[in-house]
């Protein structure tokens, strides 16, 4: 293995998890981690899903996605019984990091303003190995 400078930049957030009822999970994950650490259900037409976060720690999250609809990659991914998603990490200047990222070998996806982030630049990307990653603009 390379001996390698890493870079910084990357605060991680969240790690996406699929699940077939946000309610239910909502349930679950409030007796966990209590109510008041449970955030608003967005509805993100642009990726046709429902999100809502449930925070686990000072600063990190476990967000729970719910396809809206048939047409969702996620529903696709859902009916696979693919429950993990992606990992999510803030960034404070997302073109840089997404330039750094491709000369690892990411392929990155196609830029989109989030409702859950209040509409703040997103972007996903795929790690070399085939990993999901979302890079969220702080």
């Amino acid at each position: 293995m390379k001996n390698t400078e890493p870079f910084s930049g990357l605060t991680f957030h969240h790690v996406g998890l699929i699940v077939e009822s946000i309610e239910n999970s909502i349930a679950h994950y409030a007796k966990v981690f209590g109510e008041e650490n449970i955030s608003e259900i967005f509805s993100l037409g642009s990726q046709q899903i429902k999100e809502c976060f449930v925070r686990n720690s000072e600063t990190s999250f476990i967000g729970l996605v719910e396809p809206l609809n048939e047409n969702s990659v996620v529903y696709k991914l859902l009916k696979k019984r693919i429950s993990y998603y992606h990992i999510a990490y803030k960034v404070k200047d997302i073109q840089s990091m997404v330039l750094q990222l491709e000369k690892l070998n990411y392929k990155s996806l196609e830029f989109f303003k989030s409702e859950a982030f209040g509409n703040k630049s997103c972007i996903f990307l795929y790690t070399p190995d085939g990993h999901l990653i979302e890079l969220i603009e702080e």
